[in-house]
């Protein structure tokens, strides 16, 4: 990673403070914040990103050798926490006393607690964990949308008035796959310092909370856009679409995906409306224009290379669909890059 630097001074007071219960190594690039793990706390890695005033997130990546329990108090203050689990699971609590909630895989989980008042994240050890942690200052970041009438204002001010008379409040949400597939485009990311890469990122963590916000709106409104699927179907859609993305040259169809799956047809095209907002056809086109996209971007390939390499016949109708997508015909498209 280039241009990373140490310098403790400007490294956020929360940060420092969950070092305390962590363990490890801080690396500045940027507004990223990454903690490596210690050896003896176990492996793994803490990224925190500051997005803007107010609003900051944590991307936790770990495997512990003990189990730590994690105050909120050290990752935030004075804030709603929007929480999801890519990977394992983790539980909250809070106060000593009371039962914990478990928060599994492809779950959201929205939390607030008043000053004072203990709420922390319990990390079971020898269990891989992958989660993103959202933090929106109550005060700082909310009272700016008091003169946004904009529907996604609305939405936050609704949301904010149904807790913001409570001491605390937990929400477990329902299985949210189209969380999953922004946050997977983020782990795993070596950031860097160049202007474009750092706001794509942030653009992610900004559309993640957006999901999180629609999606509890509507469950507090009893209006949820859930699906029925249960949760080993949602992980099958799940790895059809990684199996898809890293094959887009394999002449997919519903049957073999079926087989693959193990899912019926329509449950496989339920998942994939629910997940993607598409059909299991137009998933795998426009996988097929993103790689080629990228191709005409990165490699020296020609045109008809490109078009058979994504899996697709028809020179023309790959022109066609690209042009309508990127407003740019492949050739052109290729001299700009």
């Amino acid at each position: 990673m280039e241009n990373v630097i140490k310098d403790y001074q400007k490294i956020p007071s929360e940060l420092n403070v969950l070092n305390k219960h962590l363990s490890g190594d801080i690396e500045i690039n940027g507004d990223i914040h990454t903690l490596t793990l210690a050896s003896n706390r176990g492996y793994g890695k803490v990224r925190y990103t500051k997005l803007q005033n107010g609003l900051k997130t944590y991307d936790f990546n770990v495997k512990l050798n003990t189990t730590i329990e994690i105050p909120v108090c050290s990752l935030t203050s004075n804030s709603l926490q929007f929480i999801y689990c890519l990977d394992g699971h983790c539980y909250h609590q809070f106060e000593s006393f009371e039962e914990t909630t478990k928060i599994e895989q492809f779950r959201t989980a929205v939390v607030h607690s008043d000053s004072g008042l203990t709420s922390s994240i319990i990390i079971k050890e020898n269990q891989p964990l992958i989660i993103n942690i959202v933090c929106i200052d109550k005060k700082e970041y909310f009272d700016k949308f008091d003169q946004q009438k904009n529907q996604f204002s609305k939405k936050i001010q609704n949301l904010l008035s149904n807790i913001k008379t409570k001491s605390k409040h937990f929400h477990l949400g329902n299985y949210n796959l189209k969380i999953a597939e922004q946050l997977k485009l983020l782990f795993g990311v070596e950031h860097n310092n160049e202007i474009s890469e750092l706001l794509s990122q942030k653009g992610r963590y900004y559309l993640i909370l957006a999901k999180h916000i629609e999606q509890f709106h509507a469950e507090i409104e009893n209006n949820s856009n859930t699906s029925g699927l249960l949760k080993d179907e949602l992980k099958a859609i799940s790895k059809v679409s990684e199996f898809i993305q890293e094959n887009p040259e394999i002449q997919h169809s519903i049957k073999t995906l079926c087989l693959k799956s193990g899912l019926s047809p329509a449950k496989l095209q339920e998942g994939f409306k629910f997940m993607f907002e598409r059909t299991v056809s137009d998933y795998v086109r426009n996988v097929r224009l993103e790689k080629a996209e990228k191709l005409i971007k990165t490699t020296d390939l020609t045109i008809s290379e490109i078009v058979y390499s994504v899996g697709l016949t028809s020179r023309s109708y790959f022109c066609k669909i690209f042009k309508n997508r990127y407003h740019y015909s492949p050739k052109e498209y290729k001299m700009t890059k």
